[in-house]
């Protein structure tokens, strides 16, 4: 018996188009969510723990950290490429990573505050290839929540593939 391997199905960079993006993925953000967070990124800060102090520093209840928007919107690239039937590189046999380059994140003054529930949907914004011949794919995550208002709008840049001799590809 001849056992066939079957041909993986890997997202490339020809492959890639502007728009790619995957379904939209609804969290609730609840008191002890923030709470967790705030204490696993050692913020006391007694907004994120506390309805009063909240309300005292003009919230209207207890308010969600800033870089809690990666938990409540989180990137979910692979889950673009898996939605058209492709693995990432990250997922295939030969995995290869595609290290993060930078983020920018545009906050809309529309603070998350707890009972808030978010909407977000990530997809392919741009890639290009710089000088030296690295190729940069920069993802677009936008949030929304329950009263359809933006709450947050933020880029995450990967190094998709580095030039040729310059690193290796395979790690």
């Amino acid at each position: 018996m001849v056992e066939t391997q079957e041909e993986e199905n890997v997202y490339n960079w020809d492959v890639m188009e502007i728009g790619h993006t995957a379904t939209p993925l609804t969290v609730e953000v609840t008191k002890e969510r923030i709470a967790n967070y705030a204490k696993s990124v050692r913020d006391d800060n007694p907004i994120f723990f506390d309805e009063a102090a909240a309300k005292a520093a003009g919230f209207d209840g207890i308010v969600a950290p800033p870089t809690m928007l990666y938990v409540y919107s989180p990137m979910r690239r692979a889950e673009i490429m898996n939605g058209l039937g492709y693995v990432s590189p990250e997922q295939s046999k030969e995995a290869r990573s595609t290290p993060f380059a930078g983020t920018e994140v545009m906050f809309q003054g529309v603070p998350v505050l707890a009972g808030d529930t978010i909407t977000s949907q990530p997809a392919v914004d741009r890639k290009w290839e710089s000088s030296s011949g690295n190729r940069f794919v920069s993802f677009r995550i936008i949030a929304t929540n329950q009263r359809g208002e933006k709450v947050v709008e933020y880029l995450y840049n990967v190094i998709w593939e580095y030039a040729q001799g310059q690193k290796s590809r395979n790690g």
